[in-house]
């Protein structure tokens, strides 16, 4: 399917590595001018150079989203840019990493730079990016959310709880923009492995007594440890392909919906 993204402009946010890079290099393929946006300078500008190196248009901006101060200045510095047609609000995290210690002891510090940090980072960027879109009479903001604000597991609530906040959002916004040519959609992502959950999936491997090897025993872990019905774990390709046709003048009347992908967890 041609999915018409050339002459288009994305911003993805935390796109110097994981899933953002994924779906920068996908929307770039794909014939769209991308804004790479990282905190790390270097980690950033090595990204945008691989899109360039195979033959994409790319531009980068950095700032730390949890600072408002320097959010502004990526939303300034996208506008200095000629502003974008496609938002992809891929930045998030938890506060204090990814130590699983059930529900209790998270402390309101952490529930608050949770939020933070995935919802008012979000709501930054649409608030600044999003208006030039609907006076333009085209546009997309797709929000990167999580499966695990639907399936709730007894780790991480602050996470979970913003995380749905993200997608409440998302649909908000879709009745917003109504009639106005702008879409809004969510993806909840399910188990999708980066560098960055190596150690997530190594330490369920050994909890099943295999070793922490999770790789040779994938089929099992997805299966049993995550309950999908899909016997693998997710690969960054799988949220980028979905970015790219919600980004693309095909989902035209697609828009308020939250996609689950997931493996059939």
């Amino acid at each position: 399917m041609k999915l018409d993204l050339a002459g288009k402009r994305a911003l993805v946010t935390g796109s110097s590595s994981g899933i953002g890079r994924m779906i920068a290099i996908q929307l770039a393929a794909e014939g769209a001018e991308v804004v790479v946006h990282g905190r790390d300078p270097g980690r950033t500008e090595k990204t945008a150079d691989e899109l360039r190196e195979a033959g994409g248009s790319a531009m980068t901006v950095l700032g730390d989203l949890m600072d408002g101060d320097q959010a502004s200045t990526v939303v300034e510095r996208v506008r200095d840019l000629g502003g974008v047609d496609i938002l992809v609000n891929n930045a998030g995290g938890r506060h204090g990493g990814w130590e699983r210690s059930g529900w209790f002891g998270t402390s309101a510090e952490n529930w608050i730079a949770t939020y933070k940090q995935n919802v008012i980072s979000t709501a930054t960027l649409i608030d600044g990016l999003v208006p030039e879109m609907v006076n333009r009479g085209w546009g997309r903001a797709i929000q990167i959310a999580s499966a695990v604000a639907l399936h709730q597991p007894p780790n991480f609530a602050d996470y979970q709880a913003a995380k749905a906040g993200e997608i409440n959002l998302s649909r908000s916004l879709s009745r917003g923009l109504a009639g106005s040519g702008v879409t809004s959609n969510a993806i909840s992502a399910g188990i999708i492995h980066t560098p960055g959950s190596d150690a997530e999936l190594e330490s369920i491997a050994q909890e099943l007594g295999f070793g922490g090897d999770w790789r040779s025993h994938e089929r099992e872990i997805a299966l049993n440890a995550f309950r999908q019905t899909t016997p693998r774990i997710g690969k960054p390709e799988d949220i980028a392909a979905a970015v790219c046709f919600l980004a693309s003048p095909r989902a035209d009347f697609i828009t308020g919906i939250n996609l689950v992908i997931d493996g059939g967890m």
